[in-house]
């Protein structure tokens, strides 16, 4: 009898555990522009001006930007002109492909489709990925490491880019959300 008692104990704990692991954030329903709607957690928030203009230091910052309360998980929205068409994406693929290993010092593919959802194909890639520090730095800093689930689509005449990310250490905790979010995306 002891030991169903030890077996339906460990048996209780491994479910509680993995039921941890597996609730979902309730998504809310947001309008990024007049045809892009997504659903984001209810304790995001769009970035303000101050911390928009740290974290994105180019002339074309996204058409969207939301953090989390902690303002350490990131999803933004970019959108750029184009001359590609829907049925180019297994090309856009190779060529963001390309493009994002060289952004990164070290990167770990671990996903990397084309996958249609709502009805719209997108390229998808999902990441993991490090920057090293400037061995030039006056101080020492640590490697920034990251995860990153990134989204293309063609939509009329412009790439759309949906792109998530968080602190790598994060990502167990994350990447099911990540996936909840992207899965929520609906173009008009």
């Amino acid at each position: 009898m002891n030991k169903h008692i030890k077996i339906f104990s460990l048996l209780g704990i491994v479910l509680a555990l993995c039921s941890f692991q597996t609730v979902g954030i309730d998504l809310v329903k947001t309008k990024i522009a007049e045809n892009i709607e997504v659903g984001l957690p209810s304790t995001f928030m769009a970035m303000s001006e101050d911390v928009l203009n740290q974290r994105y230091l180019t002339a074309r910052k996204p058409i969207a930007a939301y953090t989390n309360d902690k303002q350490v998980v990131d999803f933004t929205v970019n959108t750029s002109n184009t001359r590609w068409q829907s049925s180019d994406l297994p090309i856009l693929k190779d060529f963001y492909k390309a493009s994002l290993m060289e952004l990164y010092d070290e990167i770990e593919f671990s996903r990397e489709e084309i996958e249609e959802i709502n009805g719209k194909n997108y390229v998808v890639f999902e990441f993991s990925s490090i920057v090293k520090p400037d061995e030039n730095a006056l101080r020492a800093q640590s490697p920034i490491r990251r995860y990153t689930r990134i989204q293309y689509t063609v939509q009329g005449g412009k790439t759309l880019v949906f792109n998530f990310s968080c602190p790598q250490a994060l990502q167990r905790a994350w990447e099911e959300t990540a996936a909840e979010i992207m899965q929520s995306i609906i173009i008009k």
